[in-house]
């Protein structure tokens, strides 16, 4: 018997696209007014890695780290930090002389290399990380202190107020549910599970009554996972050894044959199954790492035959596996060449909320997705914007015909607000017509 824990996750909005997103890029400088001149180029037309887009200077000791990589929190499916509102700017855990610690996305260190394994964020609702090292009351004190003037949370002392998550699929039923405490429960998906997306990676079992207990489950004989949503239709036929989320990206992570590839919302195979895990620990596998990336602002980091690289959200590889090292949060990119690790910003992917340069509107925290969508209708996309004017800074270029979710308007019903690759920002009504049913 195989028994799962469950966990309340923080609500996060997700938006909607009608065709597949491509790859986030800057629009050019010649518009009219809000759409731009030129189509989006195509992945294959991106920037060499030769050619960052505002070089980062690294930390001091970043050159010696063995590897960097996204943190896991403490979940299943593993939940990743980027997409996590308790988390603007990123984090990364680094490794040097076999230990572990935390950064921020531009390098700089919040937890000294000290901890045996990866560290990890606590599943509960408040920012809590796991750093387990050997260290007194005053070390312990230095480093929350150190975490708090960052405003990145604080050490996880152990209680915790949060449990696992995962998501079931009923192979005789058809229903999908989510575990729920030790014995588990057939508690069904509500909202707090739309940000991982609208098909989700559920494990086969069969729900059971049985030894006075009539909420249990066993994992199917054959095991596996399918995606599936709410009402238990399935995207696609397949059986997968293993599986990551979508949240508002148009591709997902996939396992089979003992390797990574890549599905479409539409569930079909869009890379080869070739690419090897990225970050999170397989501890039934003497530890070793166990998940590809999701897309991340329209980008994963992926490996293939022990090299490095990044792909974009057609599952091409924008920067091809040719590095000794990659790691991407959707803020700043690290790669390693040579021995040396260097930093650089994707062009079109904001580092985060926080830039003062970007002059961000203050959007309002608590938002309530709504069920009316528009579509972009210039041909050649349409830009985003970090404030409902022309005055504000362009943040990105939503492609042509995208479906976009109505989150909101300013004043006098111009701009809209939406979300698009996993940031939110305005868009010029002039340009989008109304497709809700």
């Amino acid at each position: 018997m195989k028994r799962m824990l469950c966990a309340a996750m923080a609500l996060l909005l997700t938006g909607c696209a009608a065709k597949p997103a491509q790859s986030a890029s800057m629009p050019a400088a010649t518009q009219t007014p809000e759409a731009a001149v030129t189509p989006a180029p195509e992945a294959t037309e991106a920037p060499a890695v030769s050619e960052p887009e505002t070089p980062e200077t690294p930390a001091a000791e970043s050159t010696s780290y063995t590897a960097i990589m996204l943190p896991q929190r403490d979940s299943y499916p593993p939940v990743m930090l980027a997409e996590d509102d308790l988390v603007s700017g990123g984090y990364y855990t680094m490794c040097q002389n076999g230990k572990w610690g935390l950064m921020e996305s531009d390098g700089t260190v919040l937890l000294p290399c000290r901890a045996d394994y990866p560290v990890r964020r606590c599943a509960g609702s408040t920012l809590k990380w796991h750093y387990l090292i050997s260290a007194s009351d005053e070390d312990w004190q230095a480093y929350n202190d150190t975490l708090a003037a960052a405003n990145a949370g604080k050490l996880c002392s152990g209680e915790h107020d949060g449990l696992l998550l995962a998501w079931t699929y009923d192979i005789n039923s058809g229903k999908v549910s989510k575990s729920a405490g030790i014995m588990g429960s057939e508690e069904p998906l509500g909202d707090m599970d739309t940000m991982y997306g609208e098909y989700l990676p559920c494990q086969r079992c069969e729900w059971m009554d049985g030894n006075g207990d009539p909420n249990y489950y066993e994992i199917a004989e054959d095991g596996g996972y399918v995606f599936a949503n709410a009402d238990g239709e399935l995207l696609n036929d397949t059986v997968y050894e293993d599986a990551g989320c979508f949240y508002d990206q148009n591709l997902a992570p996939v396992k089979l044959n003992g390797k990574w590839g890549y599905i479409n919302s539409q569930g079909e195979l869009v890379t080869d199954t070739v690419y090897e895990p990225v970050y999170g620990m397989d501890y039934a596998n003497n530890y070793a790492l166990r998940y590809a990336s999701p897309l991340l602002n329209g980008y994963a980091a992926a490996c293939r035959d022990g090299k490095w690289g990044v792909l974009d959200s057609t599952g091409k590889e924008y920067i091809p596996c040719e590095y000794e090292y990659a790691a991407w949060n959707g803020h700043v990119l690290w790669l390693k060449q040579n021995g040396e690790w260097q930093s650089q910003r994707i062009p079109g992917v904001p580092k985060d909320w926080t830039d003062t340069k970007m002059n961000i509107w203050t959007y309002p925290k608590e938002l309530k997705a709504t069920d009316h969508y528009w579509r972009v209708t210039s041909d050649v996309g349409l830009n985003m914007r970090v404030g409902p004017g022309t005055n504000y800074n362009k943040w990105q270029l939503v492609p042509a015909h995208t479906c976009l979710q109505d989150l909101g308007h300013n004043e006098d019903n111009t701009w809209m607000l939406s979300k698009h690759a996993g940031w939110y920002g305005w868009v010029s009504m002039e340009y989008l017509e109304d497709v809700t049913q």
